[in-house]
């Protein structure tokens, strides 16, 4: 994976809503990237639901590009939003701006 190929450590790939919320409540991560294709109240849930398991978490949302759709989520609490398609260096690059430094 090219995150890790970059020098991040990954914990894993959640496949929904509930295993992702599970993962990062045992695991603390630093930046969950997400990639949707769900409705954007949902989406909003989801970001406002992994800010309340750790504030500082970077989060950064993935998506085809839908007209207010990045406004939303960066207002929710989003760190970055990365509109596809997209190269696997912008992606590491949004990552290394967005991680918090410990």
């Amino acid at each position: 994976m090219a995150l890790e190929d970059s020098g991040f450590d990954v914990i894993g790939e959640a496949e929904d809503r509930e295993s992702l919320l599970i993962m990062c409540q045992g695991n603390t991560p630093s930046v969950v990237l997400i990639d949707f294709n769900i409705d954007q109240q949902s989406i909003v849930r989801l970001i406002e639901d992994l800010l309340d398991i750790d504030p500082v978490v970077a989060i950064v949302i993935i998506s085809d590009l839908i007209e207010g759709q990045s406004e939303t989520v960066l207002a929710a609490g989003a760190r970055a939003f990365l509109q596809k398609p997209f190269s696997m260096y912008d992606m590491t690059e949004i990552v290394r701006k967005v991680k918090p430094v410990l």
